[in-house]
C-alpha cells in the first residue's frame, strides 16, 4: 500500500472515482447492461458500484499497484475496474444467463424468448480483434511518450468517443485531442491497409 500515490484531499478521491465510474459506464453500454432503470451488470452492481470495489481493493492491498510497472494510477484503477467486469462475465451464474434468454412477466414467471436478428460474424470479430492488436502495437512503438494519443486509444477501447468527453476524460482541451487525432491518423495510414 505505500506505492499508492498519498491523495490529501477527498476531492481528489472522488475525481478518480467519478472518471473511473465513466469508464465502467462505457463498458456497461458495450455490454449492453443498460435498461430503462438505468446500467445494471447482471449481479445487480452499477458502473459506481464497480469503480468503488477497484479503488477498495488497491487500498486493501488485494491488488497491488506497482508504480514501476504502471506508472499512471488511473490507467492501474481501470485496469481493476476491467478485472472485475471480466469475472462478472466469466461467472458461472452469467453464462446460465446468457445461455437462455427470458424476461419475467407481469405475473412474476420467467419466460424464454426467442433471439431475434442474425449473430456477430466470427470473422468480422477476428477481423476487429487483429486490427486493435495492430493499433496497440503502433501506438506502442510511435507514441510511447505521447500520452494523450495514449489515452484516446485507451477511451476508445472503453467506447470513449466524442471529442468532448475525451478533453474531459483525458483533462486536455479539445483542440489537443484533434491534432492528437490527427497524428494518429497519419501515422496509421502509413501501416493499416485502406
Amino acid at each position: 500500500m505505500d506505492s499508492i500515490p498519498a491523495f490529501t484531499e477527498n476531492d481528489q478521491w472522488r475525481k478518480i472515482l467519478n472518471r473511473l465510474t465513466i469508464y465502467a459506464q462505457r463498458k456497461f453500454v458495450r455490454l449492453g447492461w443498460k435498461n430503462k432503470d438505468g446500467y445494471r451488470s447482471p449481479h445487480g452492481q452499477d458502473p459506481q458500484d464497480i469503480a468503488s470495489e477497484g479503488i477498495v481493493r488497491t487500498i486493501e492491498n488485494r491488488r497491488v499497484y506497482n508504480a514501476q510497472r504502471c506508472p499512471d494510477f488511473q490507467q492501474f484503477l481501470r485496469g481493476c475496474v476491467d478485472s472485475i467486469i471480466s469475472h462478472v462475465i466469466n461467472s458461472p451464474e452469467f453464462q446460465k444467463r446468457k445461455g437462455m434468454p427470458s424476461v419475467v412477466t407481469d405475473e412474476g414467471e420467467t419466460e424464454e424468448i426467442q433471439s431475434e436478428g442474425r449473430e456477430a460474424d466470427p470473422l468480422q470479430i477476428c477481423i476487429e480483434k487483429d486490427m486493435v492488436q495492430k493499433v496497440g502495437s503502433i501506438l506502442e512503438k510511435n507514441f510511447a511518450e505521447d500520452k494523450i494519443v495514449i489515452g484516446i486509444f485507451e477511451c476508445c477501447k472503453a467506447g470513449i468517443y466524442k471529442r468532448s468527453e475525451l478533453g474531459e476524460y483525458l483533462e486536455v482541451d479539445v483542440k489537443e485531442i484533434d491534432n492528437a487525432q490527427k497524428r494518429l491518423r497519419r501515422e496509421m495510414d502509413k501501416y493499416l491497409p485502406k
